[in-house]
């Protein structure tokens, strides 16, 4: 058995069943109305203590205040990296300083705001997973792309949720060494800024 959500003229229907299922709900509800339907899949299963985290992030962030009003975004890509990629940031920063990029490299605990440690590159804090996607969040806001680099599996499927990240995973013992993966990293970012 599946989900299904039937949209009939924006309004949604969910429908547990078959897809002859979702198909009759369509029939009986979408009368001469434009007719979606999805199939639904779990994008990412949380547990009480996530669902804390969030709870906690969420609380943070209202307690700071309304968001800044947009601004023009800028024309470059912002590269992230998880604390995985500890170190990364700088050696691709000298590596395509021809490019209009911005390196954020992501900390745990340890600093409570960003340090420039370079021109272009940024440590970022980050209490939790709540936090890394708010970075990226905000910075796809500014910039006209951002390029995520990470080795979570569960972080990567929620950034891929966000508007104008490109998600890279990078799960560790895929590549092998460091040089390997700073080439990789190269070639893609190359890539996408390009494209």
């Amino acid at each position: 058995m599946h989900t299904y959500i039937v949209v009939c003229g924006g309004k949604p229907y969910m429908v547990v069943g078959s897809l002859l299922d979702a198909l009759a709900k369509a029939s009986e509800e979408c009368s001469g109305e434009s007719t979606e339907i999805y199939k639904a899949k779990l994008i990412v299963e949380l547990d009480p203590e996530d669902l804390r985290e969030i709870r906690e992030s969420l609380s943070r962030r209202a307690a700071a205040g309304p968001a800044p009003a947009k601004t023009e975004k800028a024309a470059g890509y912002a590269v992230v990296f998880d604390q995985m990629f500890k170190g990364f940031a700088e050696i691709l920063a000298r590596e395509l300083h021809d490019m209009p990029l911005e390196f954020h490299e992501v900390l745990g605990r340890g600093i409570d705001r960003p340090i420039r440690i370079a021109p272009g590159v940024y440590q970022q804090p980050a209490r939790d997973d709540y936090d890394v996607l708010s970075l990226l969040e905000r910075l796809a806001n500014q910039y006209r792309g951002v390029i995520f680099f990470t080795g979570d599996k569960k972080l990567a499927m929620q950034a891929r949720l966000i508007p104008g990240v490109d998600v890279e995973y990078l799960p560790p013992g895929e590549v092998a060494g460091k040089e390997m993966a700073l080439k990789l990293m190269a070639s893609r970012i190359r890539e996408l800024v390009r494209r």
